[in-house]
């Protein structure tokens, strides 16, 4: 049987997945985000590791433009012999968000020059263009070489266009344009203590908060489907955007039945809602975090995960910290259906979901 699986690299608080489908001896890749600097030196080592005939991904994603998902892949793009190379780049640069592109003088932001410094192509599934879904239409859908079919979940226009009169903020936020600015998150609702099923109970019930970030909302997210097996790979897209792709996608039909959820933002409280939870039907949620700038995952988000997952489901981290251990109580998981899975203790932020 076609292997598909993802490994979530240690990116520190960020998103890094190395995604591999197909024949196991000679799999096709992926590479979406590329987390902090300390997840560059786990993808040297990777790419060092692949046999030189299979030295290039099918695609690389840069979700948006934050540090936690671009400042990996910025020491990769500044590696003087770089021993792998991409077929397309998926990544909304400064003249991809507005409908009539321009040719600002943002375009020398450091990731598209990398990009073209590098020869590889950029976003040319959508002839060059944005990565966005449209106005009318169905959602855009795209294929891969080896049969990896990616249906896009996000953005919209009215995202992307947010975003450009906040792109020189974002970017110095990213540490792209000087000292990087705090873009955390407003306060959650904090647990005191081991965690009781009754806080459970009431942070799933909580007032859903949104997230407002632009670029968060500008976050390039997919539906990932191969041989019968399917994942949502969300960036940091935001609740509202994704339920309605979702059931957009299902037409009136059930909920869509996934292989695993990758949650957004890290579990943030503020991008994973009930709305959501109800249009899907998964066994597996990804959180990609340590925990370290954020607190995330948040208990809201673990809570309405685990509430209205349906039992029987497993949460997998790719780091164990004082956030993401607190869910790993024998009264929670047998109230509600749950397990927990933690990378081996000499393996801190890298485990694999076999699909």
């Amino acid at each position: 049987m076609s292997i598909f699986r993802i490994d979530m690299l240690p990116g520190r608080e960020g998103d890094c997945l190395w995604i591999e489908y197909g024949d196991a001896a000679k799999p096709h890749r992926i590479l979406v985000d590329g987390g902090r600097p300390l997840a560059w030196k786990t993808l040297e080592t990777r790419f060092a590791q692949l046999a030189p005939d299979q030295r290039y991904f099918e695609l690389l994603v840069l979700s948006h433009v934050d540090a936690d998902h671009v400042e990996g892949l910025l020491r990769m793009l500044k590696a003087p012999d770089l021993a792998v190379s991409f077929k397309d780049v998926w990544f909304n640069g400064h003249k991809h968000l507005e409908k009539i592109e321009s040719l600002g003088a943002k375009q020398g932001e450091e990731f598209t020059d990398g990009i073209g410094q590098k020869g590889w192509a950029w976003n040319a599934a959508f002839d060059h263009k944005s990565v966005v879904i449209p106005e009318t239409g169905e959602l855009p859908v795209k294929t891969l070489s080896g049969g990896m079919r990616l249906t896009l979940l996000s953005p919209t226009w009215e995202k992307l266009e947010a975003l450009s009169p906040v792109w020189k903020a974002e970017l110095r936020k990213a540490g792209l344009l000087g000292p990087e600015e705090d873009d955390s998150d407003s306060p959650g609702v904090e647990s005191l203590g081991a965690l009781t099923i009754e806080e459970v109970e009431e942070a799933a019930a909580s007032a859903f908060k949104p997230d407002t970030s632009e670029a968060n909302g500008s976050s390039i997210c997919v539906l990932a489907e191969f041989d019968g097996r399917r994942v949502v790979l969300t960036g940091d897209a935001h609740a509202p955007l994704m339920t309605e792709s979702l059931r957009k996608l299902r037409d009136g039909g059930p909920p869509t039945v996934l292989d695993a959820f990758k949650l957004s933002h890290h579990g943030s409280h503020g991008t994973h809602t009930v709305e959501l939870m109800n249009e899907i039907r998964s066994k597996r949620f990804l959180i990609s975090t340590d925990g370290s700038r954020h607190k995330h995952p948040h208990l809201e988000a673990i809570a309405r995960t685990v509430k209205h997952g349906g039992g029987d489901i497993e949460l997998i981290f790719n780091y164990e910290t004082a956030h993401t251990s607190k869910w790993d109580v024998a009264k929670l998981k047998n109230h509600f259906g749950y397990s927990t899975t933690y990378p081996k203790n000499d393996e801190a932020g890298m485990i694999r979901t076999e699909l």
